[in-house]
């Protein structure tokens, strides 16, 4: 057996492994032999056709059981001697018949070689931590939006931004009705943007049972074309309004929510306002030490892990929406995008995240900052706890689900980065 391997851009890797006709012979007669058993040519009783007849009848299914063949018997053994560490599935896998041999060809991506600039002793700009009242009011507001709750509105009650209607609409354009510009009853928040241009304004003063029109433009970038940047009429009538009703802060709603009374509710979320702004001045900290490491750094990113960073992106997004009842068409159609449009437009960011994670792991290296076993534990309890279970039963879960091992291969490698983060904090002026 034979092998080349050739390093591509992107950190990308082309293997070709080659065997002679007389490696090729065994490995063949053996497989031809067990397919023999399995299948049926015609004019032969099934496990008693001539081994040629076999391969020319089932070419396709020889050539897939002789690639699967070499590559179980082949693969590890030039990636060990040629120092590939993978991080993506083989893929542009080709075959091709040499002079009675057989030639495989196929791409993966590697692990990048990271060339590192400086990173220590580097100096960034930093602000000082200031207590705003202002946050600390959002944060209240916050608190008490979670004990909101929606009332019928009385009657002649003008609809306001904030409150929930029932409405019944009917889109066209240029009199033409459009797909799905039409529902007998549609609940919408007003002020939440959830529909095009300035719909939900115009929605403002509107009492039960009124009918009139709006009308709207779509985005220029709406995903749908025939639809795109056309002016659309609505009409529309009111089939309830619900009102927003938030509760007044007091010692009683205070203890419900889980504290003493008003006072140590205010106190504690001062504590927090100040804890999220030292956060706040913290990671932009960060992100200015990562901007310089980055710059004089190099990386040759693959393409299959800023992929795989866009779809984790795009997962967390779809969790996020779910929680809002929404789902991802909901959004995009919002938005007037197509879900290629928005992974083109998240790889920059992806890609960025991705290099500076690389970053993070050449630094943790260079400075031996390994996982101890003491850490790993912790971190683990901490998780447990996150899903009211103790260490033995989350393992137990894991071990269930034959995913213990990857899940702290993963863990393993978060702690990493937050050690390298908090050594580049520690090393920085």
């Amino acid at each position: 057996m034979k092998h080349l391997v050739t390093r591509k851009e992107n950190s990308a890797v082309e293997i070709v492994i080659s065997l002679t006709k007389e490696e090729l012979a065994p490995i063949k007669t053996g497989l031809l032999k067990e397919l023999a058993k399995k299948v049926e040519v015609p004019g032969f009783r099934k496990g008693h056709a001539p081994l040629d007849k076999v391969e020319a009848n089932f070419a396709d299914a020889v050539r897939e059981e002789l690639t699967e063949n070499i590559l179980k018997s082949h693969y590890e053994e030039v990636l060990k001697a040629e120092n590939v560490n993978p991080v993506s599935y083989i893929y542009n896998v080709k075959t091709e018949n040499i002079d009675g041999g057989f030639q495989l060809t196929f791409m993966l991506d590697e692990f990048p070689t990271v060339t590192l600039g400086e990173y220590k002793d580097l100096e960034v700009e930093r602000r000082t931590a200031e207590f705003k009242e202002e946050a600390l009011t959002h944060e209240i507001e916050a608190l008490l939006a979670s004990k909101t709750s929606l009332v019928d509105a009385e009657e002649g009650y003008k609809a306001a931004m904030g409150d929930t209607v029932d409405l019944a609409f009917d889109g066209s354009i240029d009199g033409v009705p459009f797909d799905g510009g039409k529902a007998d009853s549609h609940e919408l928040k007003l002020g939440s943007k959830m529909f095009i241009d300035n719909f939900e304004d115009q929605i403002v003063g509107y009492v039960v049972g009124q009918e009139g029109e709006v009308n709207v433009t779509f985005p220029t970038e709406y995903n749908h074309k025939p639809l795109a940047g056309k002016p659309a009429v609505f009409k529309i009538k009111i089939n309830a309004i619900k009102k927003t009703v938030k509760p007044e802060l007091n010692d009683e709603l205070a203890k419900e929510l889980g504290f003493e009374s008003v006072a140590d509710l205010t106190a504690k979320k001062k504590e927090e306002v100040i804890k999220k702004e030292e956060m706040t001045i913290e990671n932009e900290i960060i992100g200015k030490l990562m901007a310089k490491i980055s710059e004089s750094s190099t990386v040759d990113i693959p393409h299959s892990m800023v992929m795989r960073e866009v779809e984790n992106k795009i997962k967390e997004m779809e969790q996020h929406l779910s929680m809002q009842g929404a789902n991802m068409e909901m959004y995009l159609k919002m938005m007037g995008k197509t879900m290629e449009q928005m992974t083109k437009e998240m790889m920059p960011m992806s890609a960025a995240k991705v290099k500076a994670d690389i970053i993070l792991e050449e630094i943790a290296k260079k400075e031996n900052l390994v996982v101890t076993e003491e850490e790993m534990t912790s971190k683990m309890v901490e998780i447990a706890k996150m899903y009211g279970m103790d260490l033995p039963k989350l393992e137990a879960e894991l071990k269930k689900n034959n995913n213990l091992e990857n899940f702290k291969a993963n863990l393993n490698v978060d702690i990493t980065l937050e050690k390298a983060v908090k050594f580049l904090l520690a090393n920085s002026k």
